[in-house]
């Protein structure tokens, strides 16, 4: 499979490794000659406040942030964020939206409801998808490997094989770190 222009949207909060899911998957694509730019959005992300990031490869790309209702992926490594880059979906539904099933409720503050979330989803795309990330952080007793399911999740979409994620996954984590962190990727991969 080869993309011409391809745009994808991540958003999260901050300490879930946004910005290694980007260098990793940017990385694995430059490798196979695609020309890739990304960009992030900072401030409160360190306090754990939602991040945004864009990751843009193909032929040609012309800026890093992508104009409203262009991309091709949305992902959001927390149920809720998905919300707020909706914008970013395309008017004719087409956008996959791949959703990890992690809630993280602010004590003081509205969780959406599942129906709220639902027709906001339902009316943006066509094409959705919610990954158990939940299920498998429980397994592994950490929070911090979403960014990994997730990337392994999504490699179906993608112009790339395992093997080529994996030696960028190789190439970004270090001894203790790169175990979990690739059985994750394993597990993503693996979801139905």
């Amino acid at each position: 499979m080869k993309l011409n222009n391809y745009t994808i949207v991540l958003t999260g909060l901050g300490g879930q490794g946004l910005i290694s899911f980007l260098k990793i998957l940017g990385s694995a694509l430059m490798r196979k000659r695609y020309n890739v730019i990304s960009s992030e959005t900072h401030g409160l992300s360190q306090r754990g406040g939602k991040v945004t990031c864009f990751l843009r490869f193909g032929a040609k790309m012309d800026a890093p942030i992508p104009m409203i209702g262009t991309a091709d992926m949305i992902i959001s490594t927390e149920k809720s964020c998905i919300l707020d880059v909706l914008k970013y979906s395309k008017h004719d539904k087409s956008s996959k939206l791949i959703i990890s099933t992690q809630e993280k409720k602010t004590f003081g503050t509205d969780y959406p409801s599942e129906k709220y979330l639902s027709k906001a989803l339902d009316a943006n795309s066509d094409d959705i998808y919610f990954v158990p990330t939940m299920k498998l952080t429980e397994k592994y007793m950490n929070l911090k490997i979403i960014n990994m399911i997730i990337l392994g999740y999504i490699l179906r979409f993608l112009p790339l094989s395992q093997k080529e994620l994996e030696v960028s996954i190789n190439h970004h984590f270090r001894k203790k770190n790169l175990k979990i962190n690739l059985i994750a990727f394993r597990e993503g991969f693996k979801l139905k």
